[in-house]
């Protein structure tokens, strides 16, 4: 069916690029090869110039007047320009009885086939807006003018203008093609985009949708097949454990992936052939090599897309940097928040109350990671600056912060326990109200989040920073000067010290012993089915109800708990323990499979020999008052450190950080039940001021078309690649690294040996379960060994059930340190590449003693902990 307006990718018309853009010519190309290619039409080129029309003299006016100071103003004025136009009838009815032909209601994916898209001196991957799994025809409607308004996003003007594409007379085509529900999905290179070799084909592959793999947000296996055989030459097989899905409402979302199938390749042998053997016939189409995106959908494979491969290097991610003001650029702007982005729109509030709290902290303390606190925006992520201030006026700030700590201390305290403890619980007792909220008024909530905003800024931003540059001390360093004794030994004066997160075990541990004495309850734990307790007649057991009494304790006092904090990989988005409880009752299922008996009993000679280490030394040292007297004041302060770096994240990362975290998802909750957004989360992707508007407007206005327009542009934002800093300034010099953070020279893999720090005595041999930042945590058998780049209060709970830790970073005082020593578990740090050469599975013998990582050891299997 042809019209005008609409052609269909079977059609001969559908061949010509000028008609149909790029992408939708070349897919229609390999369709008529009888390639397996999803159905579909596109709306022509023709079609959005019709549209347009009457908006094209107001673009000309837009752009003409462009230079770098408006581009901003100028990007969402063209955007408005195109969102507010109301489609010519002869075009919406066109578009409805081309996806009628596709069956009623038909599921679709919606994405740009720009004129200029996908030539082979540049791609313009990622520029342009996509919505997949559109229903409706009103829905596939909003879409396709979606797609055309990304054709003036700030970083698609910005590109056009390095590839010399004429900004007004860029057209836009829009391909519809049917929705396929993956089972796997990614890209296929038929040579290398890295070193532009050819003779293999690389694959990237994941479970689910393909989104996923392109823009980076899901671990995906990858392949290096033969291009003549297609034999599999080289593999790495990851941990999948999310992708993304279509959800049933519309659009997608992210799933987690069946346990079982976590850690088996997303395409076997056979399919993999099958897929060099079609990467091949696109080959073979084009004549030149092509970046081809596939799915697996119920056995078959298919193609998406197949563009140039755009040189050795691949294509160029953009990111384009206007200067709100032109003097901004002589400065040094520094990524912030330490690397993390972008950030939602929501979030944007709260980091500016953070910068305020770090500029109250750093005019006070001096305090290095309190410096940057003056931000600007460029394209969703943030960087920061330092006030106009001397080296010499800073090295005095700092001054004066440790020797207030030190009059504190003379008089049995310190600053961070008179001063910032009391100002912290109070923000945690306010706002620990997520349970009574649940069902609160809009009014109400906006008052709560903004409440929770500024509490942050002030925790997060000031005392937690105020904090860190009270004490700084070097513990192996003092016990080896004053005892003479290995570095490593320092640790056993610190385990088994009581603090929040030893407290936290404890509670894990009771909870899990109260079920191995109840048969329902072990049933419940071992299905990992929580709502299965709260179902009559079960919840009247006695010893359920009393497990749930205790569930709803823990959570009152750790519901907040998200895993965020010092050698985490949790990010901002993670549902705190009251958001999603399956999370602790998962870690209590987990504990309940164990001999908790010998667990406290590891936990109990943990603590004598912290104690009989103790007065050895104190015996040893006792003929020289001066040097015992320095010993005891260095002990009193390590004990301290580990004490403060557990209770403040219990305090801080985990009260206040995963109070703002229920703050955003209540506000986004309330705004569900009166119908402005679908999903509670989606209030991310609006400003704290539109919010406002909403909340107080008389009549509420549906924000749904403007929350997909900006989940889009995250997308979008996500893959970006941003540069560590900006500006033409220069960094002030770096501080040397903190005591225990930086690795040895001889750190790194030295044949089969891996080399580190030990953090915990002991040695261990067992399996590698290896742990990425995108991956989930991992479900752990006792025994097993964790090789991660670092592990934050995200992995404390469950640490005790691990036979070894491995991190590529890490350093003596963090938690998993601190509670590798309390459960006498092998730790080595520091190691620079562990998860780079550990494969999942592998068996490995970690010497805590010795600092080393054995790759190949004798002993095979099971687990020697001495």
């Amino acid at each position: 069916m042809t019209t005008s307006w609409v052609v269909s990718l079977d059609d001969r018309d559908a061949l010509d690029a000028a008609v149909v853009g790029e992408k939708a010519a070349a897919l229609a190309r390999m369709k008529q090869a009888d390639l397996p290619v999803p159905g579909g039409f596109v709306i022509c080129a023709d079609a959005f110039t019709r549209a347009t029309a009457d908006a094209k003299t107001r673009l000309l006016e837009l752009f003409d007047a462009n230079d770098q100071p408006t581009a901003q103003e100028t990007s969402e004025a063209a955007r408005q320009l195109i969102s507010g136009l109301d489609l010519p009838a002869e075009i919406r009815e066109a578009i409805i009885f081309a996806y009628q032909t596709l069956g009623r209601d038909a599921p679709v994916a919606v994405r740009s086939s720009g004129t200029a898209e996908d030539l082979a001196g540049a791609s313009f991957a990622g520029q342009y807006d996509s919505y997949l799994n559109v229903f409706g025809g009103d829905s596939l409607i909003d879409a396709v003018k979606a797609v055309w308004t990304s054709l003036h996003s700030l970083h698609a003007i910005a590109y056009r203008e390095r590839q010399g594409v004429s900004q007004v007379d860029a057209s836009m085509a829009v391909l519809v093609q049917q929705q396929l529900d993956a089972d796997a999905a990614g890209v296929m290179f038929t040579r290398d985009p890295v070193s532009g070799r050819k003779g293999r084909f690389i694959v990237n592959v994941a479970y689910g949708l393909g989104e996923g793999v392109v823009a980076g947000s899901v671990s995906a296996d990858t392949f290096e097949i033969e291009s003549g055989t297609f034999a599999i030459v080289e593999q790495t097989v990851v941990e999948k454990s999310r992708m993304w899905a279509l959800r049933k409402t519309g659009g997608i979302e992210k799933q987690e992936v069946p346990q079982a199938a976590r850690r088996t390749a997303a395409l076997n042998a056979t399919q993999l052939e099958r897929l060099g053997r079609l990467g091949r016939s696109v080959t073979d189409i084009f004549g030149d090599d092509r970046d081809i995106e596939f799915a697996l959908a119920d056995g078959a494979l298919h193609v998406l897309q197949a563009r140039p491969v755009t040189g050795p290097g691949g294509a160029e991610e953009e990111f384009p940097v206007v200067w709100p003001d032109p003097a901004d650029e002589e400065y040094a702007w520094v990524l912030f928040p330490y690397g993390r982005g972008p950030v939602y729109p929501l979030q944007e509030a709260a980091n500016d109350a953070y910068a305020r709290g770090m500029r109250r902290c750093f005019d006070d303390t001096g305090v290095s990671m309190a410096r940057n606190s003056i931000l600007l925006r460029f394209n969703g992520f943030q960087y920061g600056r330092s006030p106009p201030v001397g080296e010499a006026e800073v090295k005095e700030r700092q001054r004066r912060h440790r020797e207030r700590d030190q009059q504190y201390r003379e008089r049995g305290a310190s600053v961070y326990e008179a001063e910032i403890v009391p100002q912290a619980e109070d923000a945690f007792r306010r706002f620990n109200r997520f349970h009574a909220l649940r069902h609160a008024a809009l009014a109400e909530l906006l008052e709560y989040l903004e409440a929770s905003i500024e509490a942050y800024g002030r925790v997060m931003g000031d005392l937690h920073w105020r904090m860190a540059g009270a004490m700084r001390m070097d513990w192996p360093s003092v016990y080896r000067e004053i005892t003479g004794e290995p570095e490593i030994d320092s640790g056993v004066l610190l385990q088994a010290i009581n603090n929040r997160t030893v407290q936290l075990i404890r509670r894990l541990r009771g909870l899990a012993r109260l079920a191995q004495g109840d048969a329902e309850l072990r049933g419940a734990l071992r299905g990992r089915d929580y709502d299965h307790l709260s179902q009559a007649p079960i919840r009247g057991r006695p010893a359920v109800r009393r497990f749930r009494d205790r569930f709803r304790a823990l959570l009152r006092d750790y519901g907040r708990r998200s895993g965020r904090g010092f050698g985490s990989a949790t990010g901002f988005t993670e549902p705190t323990w009251n958001m999603n409880p399956s999370a602790p009752f998962d870690l209590i299922a987990a504990y309940a499979e164990q001999d908790i008996d010998e667990l406290e009993r590891t936990e109990a000679e943990a603590r004598r020999e912290r104690r009989q280490a103790t007065r050895r030394l104190r015996r040893k040292l006792a003929g020289n008052q001066e040097t015992l007297s320095s010993f005891n004041d260095g002990l009193a302060m390590a004990v301290d450190m580990v004490r403060r770096m557990e209770d403040h994240n219990h305090l801080m990362e985990q009260g206040v950080n995963g109070s703002l975290r229920e703050a955003f998802f209540l506000i986004g909750e309330g705004m569900v039940r009166e119908g402005l957004i679908e999903m509670p989360d989606d209030a991310l992707h609006l400003t704290l001021d539109e919010i406002r508007t909403v909340v107080r407007a008389d009549q509420h206005e549906d924000l749904r078309p403007l929350v997909r327009e900006r989940a889009a542009q995250f997308e979008a934002r996500s893959h970006m690649n941003p540069p560590q800093k900006l500006g033409r300034g220069e960094l002030p010099p770096p501080e040397p690294p903190r005591p225990g953070t930086a690795p040895s020279k001889s750190s790194g893999l030295d044949g089969t040996v891996l080399r580190g720090t030990g953090a915990s005595r002991g040695v261990c041999t067992g399996r590698a379960r290896v742990f990425r930042p995108d991956d989930a945590r991992p479900e752990v058998k006792k025994g097993d060994i964790l090789v991660a780049q670092n592990a934050g209060p995200d992995w404390t709970p469950i640490l005790p059930l691990l036979g070894g830790i491995v991190l590529d970073e890490g350093a003596i005082y963090q938690h998993a340190a601190l509670i590798a020593r309390e459960y006498r578990i092998p730790a080595v740090i520091q190691t620079r590449e562990a998860t780079k050469t550990i494969v999942d599975g592998q068996v490995i013998r970690v010497d805590g003693n010795r600092g080393i990582v054995e790759l190949a050891p004798e002993t095979t299997g099971g687990a020697a902990i001495g």
